[in-house]
């Protein structure tokens, strides 16, 4: 937390990582592996303390091996780091080896400043009770991601579905489900953790899209749940519009955080 307190993104990312997995705190990275899961590619990185240049992609590839892992057992490789609010960002020597490049806004709020906005009646919101939810979750998770039906892929969100319930065993946060009758159509995380309330994951499924799903679940879990926290904390990728209706709620950009991650098979010969 103490390496990032001007972005409360990568803070409470490594927060997570902390009470999920492994941190280590190294003189030029730290280190986060979670053994465990090999397939988790955000969960075996090094976190870097600034933007890397080309010059610097050897190194680096030769570092997360010594330090996170190689094939077969590591067959990817994923770097993270706090980036400037303004500044424009061009990844395409990364690109150029396989590497796909993502930068996210993080937006903060306190609770009270959070704005009621046009939600559907419709929806009801509340914590997971019963092993139908997290089946249902699982799937709706599985069915956004790029290889829903690959081993990998299950294997993670398995992992995914072991990590957020042992962070709820511990009395850290719930993970929340939005409800139409009894069919879940969205769901969202939500952890506290040094006062900071973290979310994680928040999904709307894909046929109850554009129904207000998602700001109806923000709202009232906000409503329901957020006194544990001063600050709340979501990460929005800049390609998306959810970042858009977090800012609508009250959410304001406090950094952006950035990310090269090579996946499997993806390594191009230099």
């Amino acid at each position: 937390m103490q390496r990032f307190p001007d972005n409360l993104g990568l803070a409470t990312d490594l927060l997570l990582h902390t009470e999920t997995g492994m941190v280590e705190l190294r003189d030029d990275y730290i280190v986060v592996r979670t053994p465990e899961a090999p397939e988790y590619f955000f969960g075996n990185m090094l976190v870097l303390r600034q933007r890397p240049s080309a010059s610097d992609l050897k190194l680096l590839e030769h570092d997360f091996g010594q330090l996170v892992g190689i094939p077969p057992l590591i067959a990817h490789r994923t770097f993270a780091w706090p980036e400037n609010a303004d500044s424009e960002v061009t990844f395409d020597a990364f690109v150029e080896r396989g590497y796909d490049a993502t930068v996210c806004r993080v937006l903060v709020a306190h609770p009270d400043e959070v704005i009621q906005v046009a939600t559907n009646p419709l929806v009801k919101v509340r914590p997971f009770t019963m092993q139908q939810d997290w089946d249902d979750w699982f799937q709706m998770q599985l069915a956004d991601m790029s290889n829903p039906t690959s081993i990998g892929s299950q294997r993670y969100m398995a992992h995914q579905q072991r990590a957020y319930r042992s962070l709820i065993e511990r009395g850290l946060g719930n993970l929340w489900g939005a409800f139409i009758g009894n069919v879940q159509v969205g769901s969202l995380g939500l952890f506290f953790l040094d006062g900071i309330g973290r979310f994680q994951t928040v999904i709307t499924g894909a046929r109850h899209r554009k129904r207000n799903v998602c700001k109806t679940l923000v709202t009232e879990v906000i409503r329901l749940a957020a006194t544990r926290a001063d600050r709340l904390v979501m990460v929005a990728d800049e390609t998306y519009h959810a970042g858009a209706i977090y800012e609508a709620m009250g959410f304001r950009q406090q950094g952006r955080l950035a990310s090269l991650c090579q996946e499997p098979g993806n390594a191009k010969a230099r």
